[in-house]
């Protein structure tokens, strides 16, 4: 049996704020096969960050499992963490979150240094991401020299310059116009082809319904099944 790359067994998260207990997820189940790209919607405060954040290890579940490529998570210690999302997992946000001054080169360079890659690889992986996502010559250019499209392509690449299992992105086209949206959309589903990777996309964007595998709904703070 082929093993899942994301799978969540009643995932719950509860928040306290004073006396009150706010429920946001209840009883999460997903199972995402390696190589899918995958659509998660609900409306705003429904718990889709919360969802990647629980997944990622940025945040522990009140209670439920998580498993990425088969390993039990949920328990790992904070340092474990950090070498979860160094090695296994890609980020892609709503806001870019490059670094202003560092050029696209320089952006994406970083995250190979923090994971251990010689000078060497480092050169030769960020010449073929940045190829990969069409942006060979704008290799120098800082993120204010770009737009956001072209911004959110070198967010994109280095989310897969250490070649990752899997890319949790967040609302990675909620400020972007409809045609640009779609080729980030675009890029993400030859990743899944060329590169292997699994992505799980949080948004209010039903285009991107169109490129994914599978689309759930979180309703009612549970995971619910649309297409397959």
């Amino acid at each position: 049996m082929k093993t899942s790359h994301i799978r969540t067994k009643e995932l719950t998260r509860t928040y306290h704020v004073g006396a009150r207990e706010i429920p946001v997820l209840q009883g999460v189940d997903l199972d995402i096969a390696a190589g899918r790209l995958v659509s998660l919607h609900g409306r705003s405060g429904s718990g889709k960050t919360t969802l990647l954040n629980c997944i990622s290890g940025l945040d522990t579940p009140t209670s439920g499992q998580v498993w990425i490529e088969g390993e039990e998570v949920t328990g790992l210690s904070e340092k474990e963490r950090v070498q979860l999302r160094r090695h296994k997992l890609g980020f892609v946000f709503q806001s870019h979150a490059l670094l202003a001054t560092y050029s696209a080169r320089e952006n994406v360079d970083l995250i190979l240094r923090l994971a251990g890659w010689s000078w060497k690889e480092r050169k030769e992986r960020v010449e073929q991401v940045l190829s990969l996502v069409g942006l060979k010559s704008w290799v120098d250019h800082r993120p204010f020299e770009m737009s956001g499209g072209q911004q959110q392509r070198v967010a994109i690449a280095r989310a897969i310059a250490p070649r990752p299992a899997i890319i949790l992105a967040d609302e990675p086209t909620g400020e972007l116009d409809l045609a640009t949206g779609e080729q980030i959309l675009t890029i993400l589903r030859r990743i899944t082809k060329e590169e292997g990777a699994t992505i799980l996309i949080a948004t209010h964007d039903f285009a991107v319904d169109a490129f994914a595998d599978e689309v759930y709904y979180l309703e009612r703070g549970t995971a619910v099944l649309h297409q397959s």
